[in-house]
């Protein structure tokens, strides 16, 4: 990923996982954050492999369903999202 990891990146995986969808939007209500930011989070979140790809305007697909298991691989280096 590009620069660092935003610190509402792991906020940001439970939510997406919580509403089984993801979108700047989202992110924007939830974590009460500008579009500049969510937008840089969804990405973030699509390199990590926890969301799919842009289908227009839709929501993206969330891939991980459990975002507990998901934050302790990530913390323990088990991803392929290093």
């Amino acid at each position: 990923m590009d620069g660092e990891i935003d610190n509402l990146f792991r906020k940001a995986v439970e939510v997406v996982c919580q509403y089984d969808r993801a979108s700047a939007s989202l992110l924007q209500r939830r974590l009460s954050i500008g579009y500049a930011r969510a937008a840089r989070i969804i990405d973030q979140l699509e390199a990590a492999g926890v969301v799919g790809a842009t289908e227009g305007s839709k929501p993206r697909e969330v891939l991980v369903q459990n975002a507990e298991q998901f934050l302790a691989k990530t913390a323990s280096g088990q991803t392929s999202a290093n």
